[in-house]
């Protein structure tokens, strides 16, 4: 069975969005980290993300000559919206799922092959913790205090314990963190 895997860039506060700053763009990556995302995004089963996100990657990566460009394009990709209709018109490998959420990810997790990643996606990411449907966490903390702006887990009907796995620093000061559901 594969593995729900939501890889985050959230500030120190822990907020995930601001109209201030984003925490996923305010601190430049450097050589390392960029190459250790390549490597998880280009191992991925399927890349899962909500309709806002994709209709933001959908316009950029398949013109994009950036280094994930390829792998981005590449991986399929599952949309969760009620809205949208063709999602592979405008993103090749994309199919839209509509169904009731803990269902669709039961689906896709018996399907064969990698893990699938969830990069992203503030309101989808939510809904899937508060759901306890994300089996690995993958925290990009930024060096970073926003003061104000959204958090990842304000959906959360209760409090969650997680395992720390592993910590890793990068020159950038961006530390990952990775966390796994107990039990």
């Amino acid at each position: 069975m594969r593995d729900v895997i939501l890889y985050m860039s959230m500030s120190l506060d822990g907020l995930v969005g601001s109209e201030r700053e984003h925490p996923g763009m305010a601190i430049p990556e450097g050589a390392e980290l960029k190459q250790w995302k390549l490597e998880r995004i280009r191992t991925a089963g399927a890349h899962l993300m909500g309709r806002t996100t994709y209709l933001e990657m959908a316009s950029y990566w398949p013109h994009s000559e950036d280094e994930y460009a390829a792998p981005m394009n590449d991986v399929p990709k599952v949309v969760f919206s009620k809205t949208l209709t063709d999602a592979e018109a405008n993103w090749p490998s994309t199919r839209v799922a509509r169904g009731e959420l803990a269902a669709e990810i039961a689906a896709i997790k018996e399907e064969p092959g990698a893990d699938v990643i969830v990069w992203g996606g503030r309101r989808l990411a939510g809904a899937l913790a508060a759901a306890d449907l994300i089996d690995e966490y993958r925290l990009l903390i930024q060096p970073l205090v926003l003061g104000a702006g959204e958090a990842l887990f304000d959906q959360l009907p209760a409090s969650r314990h997680l395992k720390l796995v592993e910590a890793l620093p990068f020159s950038s000061g961006v530390v990952v963190h990775i966390y796994r559901r107990e039990g």
